[in-house]
């Protein structure tokens, strides 16, 4: 038999073999939840009948009706690309952006200042959320002394959905004496955090900070902020000073919040045809053999970048690895503690079994320890409470964790600054 029959016989082997992997994954590691089969919409629209005097609205229309009720309601700010495209219509808010970046004007990171905003209704209650003097998740009265732990982190951090007194820096105060500051911000990655390291702890010099990373989302949002004015904060004398120009960002957020209401009746109205226009989701054979032959089950066991983020979104590890020093030093020149904190996404427990998840969190634990960070796992500790499943998350579907899921979270922070096993 020639060479060339053999390599022949060998390759329709090897494309049999892994065709009958794809088989068997799909039929014995299936996933809690198929997502090929229904959509995260469906699933909590379901769930929400199930639920008395459940809050459906819109965003939009939402704010609109609750700021008749409450003029003290402001729209809420967040300098991450994701939420900011969202809120857009007509281009309009990116050419705001565009034309402060490009004039070098101060960018704030959260507002509004010393306003109420409005929450999300992803548990089906809009909560009113009660914002500080910088535009962040708090209330003044945590300035009147020191900061014991100050958090930072994506929407995790800043506690979505709940209020202040539900989100983990909320926790922690009402369980133990620490006065904690939240300075986490919706939507955004470690190029924001770093960013309020240098701009806010730096001033208040916490004696402990904790960066919640979300192995979901961080690493793709991390280079959406790449391409912004924010990888300026790589630089060590790079610094808007946004502590002392509280006058420049309520001047800025008032020109926002201008262009919010100029948009928002366009906005409703862009929801009701998205509302009235939903689909059930219903994927169709060729689709579902289309996933079969691109070997989807067997690139989300394997490839990291088929569970957490897609292909467009390469990472460039370089970057976390100089955030991470960056941060580490900043917090050093007062003598502070750092915490890097690793968030399970909610794809880690609806896909049963994951080469992808072990490596995932292995790269990024390497990277943080060789720079002498503690790493703190919350999925461990998940599993050490026997709650690493999709229960940890609000109604089992993709979004953010229950009120105890952040509860436990803020339990673990105290026995680490206490010194507690």
């Amino acid at each position: 038999m020639s060479v060339k029959k053999k390599f022949l016989i060998f390759f329709i082997y090897l494309i049999g073999a892994i065709y009958a992997l794809e088989f068997l994954s799909l039929i014995f590691l299936k996933k809690n939840i198929s997502l090929t089969k229904i959509s995260i919409d469906q699933i909590r629209k379901q769930k929400s009948k199930l639920i008395e005097n459940f809050d459906d609205r819109k965003d939009f229309y939402a704010f609109s009706e609750e700021k008749k009720k409450n003029n003290q309601i402001s729209p809420s700010f967040k300098f991450s690309t994701e939420v900011l495209y969202l809120s857009d219509f007509d281009g309009k808010i990116k050419q705001f952006l565009d034309n402060k970046i490009n004039s070098n004007q101060k960018i704030p990171f959260r507002g509004p200042l010393n306003k109420l905003s409005l929450g999300d209704n992803e548990a089906g209650k809009r909560e009113i959320i009660v914002n500080d003097k910088y535009g962040f998740k708090n209330r003044n009265e945590i300035y009147n002394n020191d900061i014991d732990i100050m958090i930072l982190g994506d929407s995790f951090a800043e506690g979505l959905p709940f209020n202040n007194s539900d989100d983990i820096a909320g926790k922690i105060m009402s369980k133990s004496n620490y006065n904690t500051a939240n300075f986490g911000v919706k939507g955004t990655g470690p190029f924001i955090s770093l960013a309020i390291t240098k701009e806010y702890a730096s001033r208040f010099k916490p004696k402990n900070v904790f960066y919640l990373f979300y192995e979901g989302n961080d690493l793709r949002d991390m280079m959406f902020e790449e391409k912004t004015f924010l990888k300026k904060y790589l630089n060590d004398n790079y610094s808007q000073n946004l502590f002392d120009s509280n006058e420049s960002v309520s001047d800025f957020l008032k020109e926002y919040e201008s262009i919010f209401y100029e948009i928002l009746q366009s906005k409703i109205n862009d929801e009701k045809i998205l509302n009235d226009n939903f689909i059930t989701k219903k994927i169709p054979f060729k689709e579902q053999l289309k996933d079969f032959l691109e070997l989807n089950t067997l690139k989300e066991l394997l490839l990291t970048s088929s569970v957490f983020y897609k292909k467009k979104h390469n990472v460039n590890y370089k970057y976390f690895d100089e955030i991470m020093l960056k941060m580490k030093n900043e917090i050093k020149k007062w003598d502070g503690n750092f915490y890097f904190v690793y968030l399970p996404s909610w794809t880690r427990y609806n896909n049963k079994y994951s080469i992808a998840n072990y490596f995932q969190k292995s790269k990024i634990k390497k990277i943080v320890e060789d720079r002498n960070i503690v790493f703190v796992d919350i999925d461990n500790y998940f599993k050490s409470n026997n709650v690493n499943n999709l229960e940890i998350f609000i109604f089992g579907i993709y979004g953010h964790y229950t009120k105890s899921g952040y509860e436990l979270i803020a339990e673990k922070f105290i026995n680490i600054v206490s010194n507690k096993p």
